[in-house]
């Protein structure tokens, strides 16, 4: 798939992935339920058949990663997840355009625990400590959030599940799936720098022959980043 274009149509079965953004779940914002509604629908309409699944993860595992949680951050994180899963199962439900069955909503602690998420951690982190041009490039992704160890953490956390779920290093729940042809992330806004590297030099192992399996799809600019382009 080229870099810097749109996904006309996508052929085969497999899995739409959102992951949702904890501080975007609200009202108004990117992926509120209405906003998540909008992107599955537009998505329904790129399938050639109605053979795939789509699955919602849950990010809540990664703000746990900071030096200052709180029980009541905690609490929150659960109140936000709840409440923006059960009004997209309503619009769902509501306007029947979709088969619920192949919604899967997920946490992230899902794929770090039914992958050898460990092992691609550790391996990761210890290239952190040998490569210089990764480090420059995790730093600054850092540093646009206010740069911590926990940050750091963050970011490597969210490369590793991405490159788990794009190499087909954990299975997902299926309902229409049959062949798990592709998996696509989708997400409002441009990658990290440090996902694009990553997967740029084959820092992880992996030899799926997902289409997708090299990039994301930008959804506020309807643009895939194949980032070894």
């Amino acid at each position: 798939m080229k870099d810097g274009f749109d996904i006309n149509r996508i052929s085969g079965d497999g899995y739409i992935v959102v992951p949702l953004s904890m501080s975007k779940l609200g009202n108004g914002f990117d992926q509120d339920p209405a906003q998540c509604y909008e992107l599955l629908s537009y998505f329904g309409k790129k399938l050639e058949s109605h053979s795939s699944d789509v699955v919602l993860l849950y990010t809540t595992g990664l703000y746990l990663n900071t030096q200052d949680i709180a029980y009541e951050k905690r609490l929150e994180l659960n109140r936000k997840t709840v409440q923006h899963a059960r009004e997209l199962r309503n619009l769902i439900e509501k306007k029947r355009e979709m088969i619920p069955n192949a919604i899967h909503f997920l946490p992230i602690d899902y794929v770090i625990l039914n992958s050898n998420y460990q092992d691609l951690f550790a391996s990761l982190k210890k290239r952190v400590g040998e490569d210089v041009v990764l480090q420059k490039t995790l730093r600054e992704d850092v540093t646009k959030r206010g740069y911590s160890e926990a940050q750091e953490n963050f970011i490597l956390e969210e490369v590793v599940v991405s490159h788990i779920i794009r190499q087909h290093l954990v299975p997902f729940p299926r309902t229409l799936v049959k062949n798990d042809d592709w998996r696509l992330i989708v997400y409002p806004g441009v990658a990290i720098e440090t996902d694009r590297y990553v997967t740029k030099q084959n820092i992880l192992p992996g030899n799926s022959k997902n289409p997708f399996g090299s990039g994301i799809y930008n959804y506020k600019e309807r643009t895939y980043a194949n980032f070894k382009e």
